[in-house]
């Protein structure tokens, strides 16, 4: 894969340390001066769509343009956020005319979550960097080298990675890195949540996450007795706030070159205040110093804001109970001295120094340059012809007065030079004229290496006649988690692939319980898929490749993919086309996603949980699976309520967390890849729609069985066979208990 070299500098004594970059929020073109103002390498902003942050300010075109100038004379980037999940009529209307501009005008980078945009951007927009949110939740070198592949240029690492997880992508992916050093942490995978969707219909996969698990929960054990303190363990969801300053040095070690701070939704005098402190400590880092943080600096982090102190989050720890807020969720400023610390940033006038250059003779046009010595870039303006003077000539002083005022330009004159041949007289009319359009000359030329021409862009038709249905009717397929489950999924003829979950097997006896569930499924005339974990980092994918083959000798026809890190490594293995089938967390709102996926070697995928039926029925179906049943997992978690609130038993459980509402979401700890998953609190069933669901044309519909009993499962899947096949709907709130459409009627903004 190549080694992943850094950019190097030197420190005063010759050793060589890698350059990094830090990178602020801007969530106002006040908090992006600021930023700068304050040492910001970068800044990541977002416009008036298509932003992860919906609620934040946001820029306007006209303000993009002036923070992009803004930057690039002060030679700083700006990355502009597209990290939401488009509709098609988005993709197909929006996107391009949206980007265009920001594109011709020298944007540095996009950051995307989208696969669909990934892609159309590469395509349409070709010298423009492509940034990997972390909504991506890349968390191995298999998931990089793919999205490389596909024309990343970055990838944000998923946050719940160690140090030396990213050391290991670091050697070996030839591709920069970047990771969250200061800031709120969310308690799912970024990008793997559904909590604030399913709830509330705020989907935080479009920006609007209403941030659910700040909430109190109770947790209960599968008795349904307490297992957290209503007092002391009141927030089981609710991280502390990140801030790793004190790791700078091993960050910078294990490959990190671009240090991200978290706070788009945050003020101005968070973006300056926090800037300054990291600026910094990674300025002590590249001098060779590597200092200890002084109490002075944590206290004015700790004054920004915090959600009961802060925690160095992952990178030296799987998770634990210390780096939850538990008590309490909200976020808390300690005082005020951080704004008034931060006020100089606030208030600076940033100025580029210029040296300017005057030269009349009589008789002669005007002539000033005007030079920026840093970039070795010289403006010029030159105006009429000077006539000699008749009373007063004008004075060298007088001169050197008039060009030096350069007002609210980006510059100041440090240094003027007038060069005058004998008397000779120029109104100040002319002199100030010819300073403005010598500087405007400057920022024009310092400007001119950012301006792209795009080219006409038209999105692709992404319809292709793979996508259209052939007429046969629609395929029944099953997932299971639970060994009890299998039986009366064998026993459903009507079912022809069922997806054996990664939950059901322990490592010891992984191989032989794999082929033996995969043989009763054959013998029974049913395709047998395994089902790849939620989460894919490095000691899962260290298990899947010292013993891929005989996972293939287990007789399995194929895979569900759960995550890019998966995409890459069945890539490399060599898997792809009818083999795979995309689980709805890789995300395919639109057709142009789907052809993205299939484009890159995987045609088949699962419908996404947060479309409507009007946004299905335009979505091309064909070969896409429909979940019918199943409880929606809402989250993901590297953290273990289990382990928070218990102790780390190594054996995969049950729990509930009951809202104030008095739903419970059951929560599972899947102890063999050490990951939690939340689930809804009621099932989805889309079964008594039946009739209705013709119109999508999907390939198949799906049952997605959890937490059910044999006998629950036996329920549903007579009702399925019911419902599609002898079309008689059965009463589903009976069966279940209560059940949800989901998205199906609602959908979200």
């Amino acid at each position: 894969m190549g080694q992943n070299r850094q950019r190097k500098t030197k420190t005063p004594d010759g050793m060589e340390r890698p350059r990094l970059e830090l990178l602020a929020p801007a969530g106002t073109p006040e908090a992006c001066r600021a930023a700068i103002h304050a040492g910001a390498d970068a800044v990541y902003l977002s416009g008036n769509r298509f932003g992860a942050r919906a609620y934040a300010d946001n820029f306007s075109q006209d303000e993009l343009f002036v923070a992009l100038d803004y930057a690039h004379l002060h030679e700083k980037k700006i990355f502009l956020t597209v990290n939401t999940l488009l509709k098609q009529r988005e993709i197909a209307d929006e996107l391009y005319p949206f980007l265009k501009p920001l594109y011709e005008r020298g944007l540095d980078a996009v950051i995307v979550q989208d696969f669909g945009v990934m892609h159309l951007i590469h395509t349409q927009f070709p010298q423009l960097p492509i940034h990997i949110s972390t909504q991506m939740s890349v968390a191995d070198a298999h998931g990089a080298a793919f999205l490389k592949e596909q024309g990343a240029t970055r990838v944000v690492t998923a946050r719940e990675l160690s140090l030396a997880e990213i050391r290991a992508i670091h050697d070996d992916v030839e591709i920069e890195l970047e990771c969250f050093i200061h800031g709120a942490l969310c308690y799912c995978y970024s990008g793997q949540c559904l909590l604030s969707s399913m709830i509330g219909g705020r989907s935080g996969n479009r920006g609007r996450c209403a941030q659910p698990c700040r909430l109190p929960y109770a947790v209960l054990d599968e008795g349904r007795h307490m297992v957290s303190d209503a007092k002391e363990e009141a927030y089981p969801l609710s991280p502390k706030d990140l801030c790793a300053v004190a790791l700078i040095p091993e960050l910078a070690q294990a490959g990190v070159y671009s240090f991200k701070i978290e706070g788009r939704m945050k003020s101005a005098a968070y973006a300056a205040g926090v800037t300054s402190v990291y600026r910094k400590y990674i300025d002590l880092y590249l001098n060779g110093t590597d200092g200890k943080v002084l109490a002075k600096d944590r206290e004015r982090l700790l004054e920004t804001g915090s959600r009961s102190g802060f925690t160095e989050g992952y990178y030296n720890q799987r998770n634990g109970k210390n780096m939850m807020a538990m008590r309490h969720s909200g976020h808390r400023k300690d005082g005020v001295s951080s704004e008034r610390a931060a006020a100089e940033y606030l208030k600076a006038d940033k100025k580029i120094p210029v040296q300017a250059e005057l030269f009349l003779a009589a008789g002669e046009p005007a002539m000033l340059t005007m030079r920026e010595p840093q970039r070795g870039i010289q403006g010029f303006a030159q105006i009429g012809a000077v006539e000699p003077a008749k009373k007063q000539p004008l004075s060298e002083a007088d001169a050197k007065a008039q060009i030096s005022k350069t007002g609210n330009t980006p510059f100041y004159v440090e240094t003027a030079s007038v060069t005058i041949q004998d008397a000779v007289f120029l109104p100040k009319q002319a002199l100030n004229q010819l300073r403005r359009d010598a500087l405007e000359n400057l920022t024009e030329l310092c400007l001119a290496p950012y301006r792209r021409a795009a080219a006409p862009g038209q999105m692709p038709d992404p319809i292709s006649e793979d996508t259209v249905r052939s007429g046969n009717a629609p395929l029944f397929t099953a997932s299971i988690e639970r060994a009890e489950q299998l039986a009366p999924v064998v026993s459903a003829a009507f079912v022809s692939r069922v997806y054996l979950d990664g939950m059901l097997y322990g490592r010891e006896s992984f191989f032989a319980q794999l082929a033996e569930h995969a043989a009763r499924l054959h013998a029974a005339g049913k395709e047998a898929y395994f089902a790849l974990p939620a989460v894919f980092r490095r000691h899962t994918a260290a298990f899947y490749e010292a013993n891929f083959q005989k996972l293939l000798d287990t007789g399995v026809d194929g895979f569900l993919v759960r995550t890019m890190d998966e995409l890459g490594f069945l890539k490399e293995k060599g898997v792809a086309g009818a083999r795979c089938v995309l689980d709805a967390s890789l995300y395919t709102y639109s057709d142009h996603a789907r052809a993205a996926y299939a484009a890159a070697g995987f045609s088949h995928d699962t419908v996404p949980f947060e479309l409507n039926k009007k946004e299905l029925r335009a979505r091309h179906n064909a070969q896409s699976e429909l979940v019918v049943y199943g409880r929606t997992p809402l989250m993901v978690s590297a953290q273990c309520i289990q382990k928070n609130l218990r102790a780390c038993g190594h054996k995969s459980g049950l729990l509930f967390l009951k809202d104030r509402y008095k739903n419970e979401f059951p929560v599972k700890n899947h102890c063999t890849d050490c990951y939690n998953v939340i689930y809804n609190s009621l099932p989805l069933s889309l079964i008594q729609l039946a009739d209705e669901l013709e119109a999508l044309q999907a390939e198949a519909y799906r049952m997605q069985f959890t937490v059910e009993d044999a006998a629950r499962v036996q329920k549903i899947t007579d009702s399925c066979r019911q419902a599609f096949l002898d079309r008689r709907i059965p009463d589903m709130a009976e069966i279940t208990g209560g059940y949800t459409n989901g998205h199906y009627k609602r959908g979200i903004e």
